[in-house]
């Protein structure tokens, strides 16, 4: 690891990767850490891996959704193209974001074929890695089953219980600390100013379709995913992995079929300079 540039997140995973303990929510997501310890080609065989996984779910979603393979591909252009889901480098391959935004979609595209097992197993598995995992789960696919897997942090947060790690304690001149101790007034601190940046709107690219006469499936995800703003200093990153997925997945049903190759095209190009975080 000593060739990466880590940021903060990624060094609390190495630290409980080290079988130390860090702060919450940092002390849910033990599964990366614990397969992947301190190796770099174990975690970028995870975050390489995780870019055709989310691909192929968000095909199969389709397909089991009765849309055609290309509304599928499109779909898993919409999502891998969103800034976000990219992440900032220093989170690369050193994250959770990314994988567990890949398997919750194999999970609701599992249930949206009926195989409900599955996507129960591939659920839980979601949650070890990032706890909200069930929460979106269950909102993309709108069927409550899928929150099963919030039994799985429940668990952890009781065998593994948080502590006060030193990155958070003081790193970035004790800024971490207080975002922890304070997460609702250092998030609007933060937002402060940002929430009518052009990139709100521009970094979404064809995936806005989605909001074309929009239901509650569309709403209440989009919706949720932008509350996390009211606890979390992250914007992007947050928001277009838990909102990306089903906003794309209603997307391509109403942008014409003749169209969508463009639409992928256009999303494939950050028209202002994209932020990550």
């Amino acid at each position: 690891m000593r060739d990466l540039r880590l940021g903060p997140d990624s060094v609390r995973y190495m630290i409980a990767a080290n079988g130390g303990k860090v702060a919450r929510p940092f002390n849910l997501r033990w599964l990366l850490p614990a397969v992947c310890g301190d190796d770099a080609r174990m975690w970028w065989a995870v975050w390489a891996l995780s870019w055709p996984t989310a691909a192929a779910g968000m095909v199969w979603w389709a397909l089991a959704a009765d849309l055609t393979v290309w509304q599928g591909l499109a779909a898993a252009v919409l999502v891998l193209a969103l800034a976000g889901v990219w992440a900032p480098h220093v989170c690369r391959p050193v994250g959770v974001d990314l994988p567990a935004m890949a398997l919750t979609i194999v999970a609701v595209a599992a249930l949206q074929e009926g195989w409900w097992p599955l996507a129960l197993v591939l659920v839980i598995v979601a949650a070890t890695i990032k706890e909200t995992s069930p929460v979106w789960a269950a909102l993309w696919a709108w069927n409550p089953i899928l929150l099963v897997g919030l039994v799985v942090p429940a668990i952890i947060a009781v065998v593994n219980r948080p502590a006060m790690d030193e990155v958070t304690d003081k790193a970035m001149g004790g800024v971490l600390r207080r975002v922890h101790d304070h997460p609702i007034r250092s998030a609007w601190e933060h937002h402060a100013g940002k929430w009518r940046d052009p990139r709100m709107v521009t970094q979404w690219g064809a995936c806005l379709a989605g909001f074309y006469m929009p239901t509650w499936r569309v709403v209440v995800p989009t919706a949720v995913a932008y509350a996390q703003l009211v606890v979390a200093t992250d914007t992007y990153r947050l928001v277009h992995t838990a909102a990306g997925p089903v906003l794309a997945f209603y997307a391509v049903q109403v942008i014409p079929e003749p169209w969508l190759l463009l639409a992928a095209a256009a999303s494939c190009v950050w028209w202002l300079t994209p932020e990550t975080q």
